[in-house]
């Protein structure tokens, strides 16, 4: 594994965020797979250029399938999480990834369960974001920063190259508690 800086990873792969832990050899294949990916999440983070799903389509392959139904529960697809996530960053306008802690990859990685081969791509990143925008499920904003790690498996398609599905997993607490958008009800802890 090796690291790539900020300016590295632009050049690379045209996203400009520090990779902490990176496979030092890729096939060509693997490179174009990582370069969706990073580019992908690249515009999904950013306030600015995730103006909703149409942002993103380029990156997804048709029929493609998104899983996050603890905190995206209306969004099946990844085009489907970047429009929701662009209402989310309605809120926290200055959301973004600060860099990706690893990215991995495997052209034609079998499934032991299945016996079929896929094309994956793995990585773990650090964000940060304040509630200095619009109102969120209610909640006026509350100035409040928050720092959360996140993780994203996706499976790229065979035949066109992009995102075929994508399991996003985070420390939506950590974030939530941080912003303010915990509150307690009957002592239980209530998201908004």
């Amino acid at each position: 594994m090796i690291s790539l800086s900020k300016e590295e990873t632009a050049s690379r792969f045209g996203v400009e965020k520090a990779i902490e832990h990176f496979p030092s050899h890729l096939t060509d294949q693997e490179e174009k797979y990582v370069k969706t990916v990073l580019q992908y999440m690249d515009i999904a983070y950013s306030p600015t250029r995730n103006t909703g799903s149409k942002s993103v389509a380029h990156f997804c392959a048709p029929s493609n399938v998104f899983s996050a139904p603890s905190t995206f529960p209306t969004a099946h697809t990844a085009e489907e999480y970047a429009e929701s996530h662009s209402h989310v960053m309605s809120s926290l306008t200055d959301l973004h990834i600060i860099s990706f802690q690893i990215v991995n990859v495997k052209d034609s990685w079998e499934l032991i369960s299945t016996g079929r081969s896929e094309n994956l791509v793995s990585l773990r990143y650090e964000a940060t974001g304040s509630h200095v925008g619009d109102a969120h499920n209610g909640i006026e904003p509350t100035r409040k920063s928050a720092r959360w790690s996140g993780a994203g498996n996706f499976v790229m398609d065979e035949e066109t190259g992009l995102i075929g599905r994508w399991w996003k997993d985070w420390d939506k607490m950590r974030m939530w508690k941080g912003l303010g958008w915990v509150r307690g009800v009957d002592g239980e802890a209530e998201f908004v």
